[in-house]
């Protein structure tokens, strides 16, 4: 009896996947710092650690190859998360206030949190774009089982 392999889905994961795991992984730690150094009540920290632990949850789903997770990654995080992160300074932008008068009297904290929402940023586009190349549509493509 001869058996034929009809399931063509790649044996690993490509290494456009890998990677952008490991910048959603990034992307997460970059927003845990934030909240450490701005969030200091205990509700809202639990409510954002909570949406990490669930972000992180669904980042290994889209490793493992479920299109839902990539496509809820790009679409939760990647447009909304992204304007979340972006609607407060570029308001204040707007509002008249000055880039350049703000970095010279932002303190240690002002700057350490401005480098991890933009870091936060950076892994969260670069994962999108990743999630989306030839490869890896390939492998979600033949993977999508759920």
């Amino acid at each position: 009896m001869t058996t034929t392999r009809t399931d063509t889905r790649p044996t690993s994961i490509p290494a456009e996947v890998r990677v952008a795991f490991l910048l959603w992984m990034g992307a997460l730690a970059a927003g845990a710092i934030e909240i450490a150094l701005h969030d200091t009540e205990i509700t809202g920290l639990a409510v954002r650690l909570s949406l990490y632990a669930v972000v992180a949850a669904i980042a290994l789903a889209m490793r493992a190859g479920r299109n839902w997770a990539r496509l809820t990654l790009a679409v939760g995080l990647g447009i909304f998360g992204t304007l979340s992160l972006v609607v407060e300074p570029v308001s204040w932008l707007l509002d008249g206030n000055s880039l350049i008068d703000a970095v010279g009297r932002t303190d240690l904290a002002g700057a350490l949190i401005a480098t991890s929402r933009t870091l936060h940023v950076l892994c969260v586009w670069g994962a999108v774009l990743l999630m989306f190349r030839p490869r890896a549509n390939t492998y979600f493509g033949r993977r999508n089982v759920g």
